[in-house]
């Protein structure tokens, strides 16, 4: 080892020593040694090192290998890492042959027997790429084949009962789902409530003795008064009529709520997509025996303004029994000629209106039923594009659905009466209200003490959402004011329980207020007063 206290000659060089891995901390002071180990041993000693010193590096990584190729105060790197050996380089193409002695000659892997491949295997990777569920393909075949059945076939099966209950829940589900995706459903606060089962027993008596296409209504009033409850509750009591008379699978049910795709309005082409992708949904859920050729039919007819060329139906189609092909592509023709054509902007809208109708008839059924909500959001007009230069003046696509309506089954609910009527022309309609569809008489009412309001079920005016949210807000305040955590009312101590049920109360009650008075509780909940109260941050309410 190096000894610092050995007998010296003349002063030696100073060197700086750091550690390679840690080149920002302070470095070591030493004077250089005469030996090289000396310089190692002296290394190691200073920056306190677990391993000994391998390298001494110079400020870009070059390593020295002796004390005399040091300069004067150098900075010196120190590092316990064993230098990297290169591999020798060979001048001969041929390998050495010691080389070959390293390998070690590996027992040959018995490769198995390729599997023969599936005749199914198509069928297979394309349920691997369905959307569905292994179980829901399971279902959709199995009511295919019942749906092809002859109604002899159907009667001869020991299951038939099963299988058409089984088809009819499908159905009902099918629909119900559909109405769901396009947000047409029912409010939270009637769903499942006593004034649910007095709007389902109002609609039944509505619908009672009408033929299908007498069924043509219009459903209007205030704002969120429950218009899409009675939407929604209308078209599930018409389908269950058409399923108790058998007539379920003869009517394309087509579903719409304008107010999704009003951003939308202004491109044709992706409004064209929409109804042909809504359509196919429909006639999936109504001929449940289509379902195999349901997306191929879909690509078909969204390459109709695609592809500059008119296509030939895909083979699935041509040859599938029970079809008409030629009525199919009566209807391609019909959108590919107005598409391509300059000044076909009229035809075209009116092809997309119109194409759950001429999709319904082409497939053999009697008629379409438009379910439209939010009716007054398609008040839009379209101007000629680029495509339609020679077309002469805008449309308004109010005027040409509409038209469309004209010829077919319609359920459709408004959501601002004043801009409904301005967009719907036509008058052969029945109307239904969400005003005094509810007979209630409550005793209950709200009383606010500043500023002094009095809220009671009249103000509702029998619409089924006001009416339930007030019997909402009611167990709310009653809620609020019995089910206290802390009894004593001059407690110094608050509940976070209480101060959040007393401010979700608040939200609530100033809610129903201001939408009490956009529509006719004006002389009751005045400016002042709905000021007032948007100005307190906690109401003293009670229940008379």
């Amino acid at each position: 080892m190096y000894n610092p206290n050995a007998r010296r000659g003349p002063p030696r060089p100073i060197a700086f020593l750091y550690k390679v891995e840690f080149p920002d901390e302070r470095p070591c002071k030493i004077h250089l040694p005469t030996k090289w180990k000396d310089l190692l041993d002296l290394a190691e000693t200073e920056l306190k090192l677990k391993r000994p010193v391998k390298q001494i590096l110079n400020e870009s990584g070059t390593p020295y290998t002796s004390i005399e190729s040091i300069p004067p105060h150098a900075s010196l790197y120190i590092s316990c890492a064993t230098p990297y050996a290169e591999e020798p380089i060979y001048k001969s193409r041929l390998p050495l042959k010691s080389v070959s002695n390293h390998f070690l000659n590996l027992p040959t892997v018995k490769q198995p027997k390729p599997k023969p491949k599936r005749d199914d295997a198509v069928q297979h990777q394309v349920l691997a790429a369905s959307p569905q569920t292994v179980q829901e393909n399971m279902r959709d075949a199995l009511l295919t084949l019942f749906a092809s059945m002859t109604p002899e076939q159907k009667a001869a099966l020991p299951a038939s009962d099963k299988l058409t209950k089984l088809a009819n829940d499908t159905g009902y589900y099918s629909l119900e789902h559909s109405l769901l995706s396009q947000f047409i459903g029912p409010s939270s606060v009637i769903f499942h409530t006593e004034i649910g089962k007095l709007v389902n027993t109002w609609i039944i008596d509505h619908l009672k003795g009408l033929k299908p296409q007498d069924c043509k209504f219009i459903i209007a009033g205030p704002s969120k008064s429950g218009k899409s409850t009675l939407l929604m509750s209308s078209v599930m009591m018409f389908y269950q009529k058409l399923q108790i008379a058998g007539e379920a699978s003869n009517y394309l049910i087509f579903p719409l709520n304008w107010s999704l795709y009003t951003i939308f309005l202004d491109d044709i082409s992706k409004l064209y997509t929409i109804f042909v992708t809504l359509t196919m949904e429909s006639l999936k859920s109504t001929k449940l025996n289509l379902i195999p050729i349901i997306a191929p039919l879909q690509q078909w007819f969204l390459s109709l303004i695609t592809v500059l060329a008119f296509s030939q139906l895909p083979p699935i189609v041509i040859h599938y029994p029970g079809i008409s092909t030629d009525s199919i592509i009566n209807v391609g023709l019909k959108i590919h000629k107005a598409w391509n054509s300059k000044s076909g902007l009229e035809d075209f809208l009116i092809s997309i209106a119109r194409l759950p109708i001429m999709i319904a008839h082409a497939f053999g059924l009697k008629n379409c039923v438009y379910v439209f909500d939010h009716f007054d959001a398609c008040g839009y007009m379209i101007e000629p594009i680029d495509r339609f230069r020679e077309s002469e003046y805008a449309l308004s696509l109010s005027n040409v659905i509409c038209d469309a309506l004209s010829n077919a089954i319609y359920f459709v609910a408004s959501l601002d009466d004043t801009e409904f009527f301005a967009n719907f022309t036509l008058q052969d309609y029945r109307q239904l209200s969400t005003e005094r569809l509810i007979n209630l008489k409550s005793e209950e009412e709200i009383m606010i003490a500043q500023p002094p309001v009095t809220i009671n079920m009249d103000l509702c005016r029998g619409c089924p959402a006001y009416c339930a949210t007030f019997q909402r807000l009611c167990q709310m305040i009653r809620n609020t004011n019995e089910k206290t955590a802390v009894k004593n009312q001059f407690s110094k101590m608050k509940s976070i329980v209480d101060a959040s049920r007393k401010t979700l109360l608040r939200q609530e009650v100033f809610r129903f207020c201001t939408l009490l008075a956009q529509e006719y509780a004006e002389d009751v909940l005045t400016p002042e007063v709905l000021n007032g109260l948007e100005d307190r941050a906690e109401y003293d309410i009670r229940i008379r």
